[in-house]
């Protein structure tokens, strides 16, 4: 349900950034609103795990990280976040790649690399309780480290967490997906919880 306390419960400070986000991008995008909103309740410990999650790997590349968060939300249902990071990942390594994780990624052409982590991504996101060392092995086997498998988890938890937002709030659709994605392919993800 769309909260009307989303549109005008900021201080006034985050209402006048969020007035130039909104005439920059077209709109207000919802994890700004709530991430924003009693920021010292969430957002002010939340959006750092998310901006460290999405640009502050060092083991994959932007383009892959964002393939990963439209994978995650893929697998999660929810359309606005499958919207926006599957236009950053086209963005940055191409429609066919960012395409094959939206359809059947078995079947593509998509390395061995990435499909392994695509395997312990649904898994991990439909089943964690069910993950054990076992669901590892593969990953280890394509010479992935143990650090970038951590930064994979990372994405993963951000994106079961904000994916659960964008629908429990209903957030609207970014009426110019390729705007937003060039935005946040830009500027990143430090500045989606505004002080106030």
């Amino acid at each position: 349900m769309r909260l009307k306390i989303l549109k005008r419960g900021h201080r006034l400070l985050q209402k006048v950034q969020i007035f130039f986000i909104s005439k920059m991008m077209g709109y207000t995008p919802g994890p700004i609103a709530v991430l924003s909103y009693r920021r010292n309740f969430f957002g002010k410990h939340y959006n750092p795990w998310l901006d460290h999650a999405l640009r502050g790997a060092k083991h994959w590349s932007v383009g892959e990280i964002e393939l990963f968060g439209t994978f995650v939300s893929k697998q999660n249902q929810c359309q606005y976040c499958t919207n926006d990071h599957h236009t950053m990942a086209k963005m940055s390594l191409g429609k066919e790649m960012a395409d094959a994780v939206l359809d059947d990624f078995e079947q593509s052409t998509l390395e061995d690399r990435i499909k392994v982590v695509l395997r312990f991504l649904q898994k991990l996101t439909l089943q964690p309780h069910l993950i054990e060392e076992a669901d590892f092995l593969p990953m280890r086997a394509q010479d992935i480290s143990k650090e970038a498998i951590e930064e994979v988890m990372h994405v993963c938890g951000v994106f079961c967490v904000i994916n659960r937002l964008a629908d429990a709030f209903d957030f609207t659709m970014s009426p110019d997906t390729e705007k937003v994605a060039r935005f946040l392919l830009k500027n990143g993800y430090a500045m989606s919880s505004l002080k106030g």
